[in-house]
C-alpha cells in the first residue's frame, strides 16, 4: 500500500461523506464522489488515517457576488472546497507527491530568526521578479537590512 505525506495530492477511489463543516462550494452536496481530487493537509495516524481538503469546480472572487463559477485558466481562479474529511489510505490513490523543497524551506523559515526572515523575503521576491521579467516596487518594507558588523 501507499504510503501518504502531508501535502500530498490525492483522488478519491470511493464517494466519502461530507460533513458540510468546510465547504465553500457553490452548490453544496452531501458527497464527494470518486475521482475527486484533495491535499492532504494533515496527517491523523501515521498510515492510517488523514484529513483530506477535497476540491470541487474551478470558481473564483467577484465582488459583490462572492464566488462565482470559473475556468481554470482565469486570472484569480481557485478550486472550491467541497470538505475537509477524514480519509483512509484504501480510499484514496497518489496523484503526486508534495514539494519536497517547499516543505523544507517553510520549515527552515520557522526556526529562522526573525531578523533574517526580512532578507529571505527580499530574495524571494527578487528571484519571483526576475522569473517573471518584472522590476519590484520600491518598499521599505521590502529593503534589504543592511547587516551590522
Amino acid at each position: 500500500m501507499e504510503q501518504f505525506h502531508e501535502l500530498d495530492q490525492v483522488q478519491l477511489r470511493e464517494a466519502i461523506p461530507l460533513s458540510g463543516d468546510m465547504s465553500n462550494a457553490l452548490t453544496p452536496t452531501e458527497t464527494a464522489p470518486a475521482g475527486t481530487v484533495g491535499t492532504i493537509v494533515e496527517v491523523l495516524d501515521p498510515g492510517q488515517a488523514f484529513l483530506v481538503e477535497l476540491f470541487g469546480d474551478w470558481v473564483k472572487l467577484q465582488d459583490p457576488d462572492g464566488l462565482c463559477r470559473a475556468e481554470a485558466q482565469e486570472e484569480g481562479a481557485f478550486r472550491e472546497t467541497l470538505g475537509v474529511e477524514v480519509v483512509y489510505p484504501q480510499q484514496m490513490a497518489l496523484l503526486s507527491r508534495r514539494r519536497d523543497t517547499k516543505v523544507d524551506l517553510f520549515r527552515l523559515l520557522d526556526d529562522m530568526p526573525e531578523e533574517l526572515l526580512d532578507e529571505v523575503q527580499t530574495f524571494a521576491e527578487f528571484l519571483f521578479y526576475r522569473q517573471a521579467k518584472q522590476a519590484p516596487a520600491a518598499s521599505p518594507v521590502l529593503s534589504p537590512q543592511t547587516p551590522s558588523s
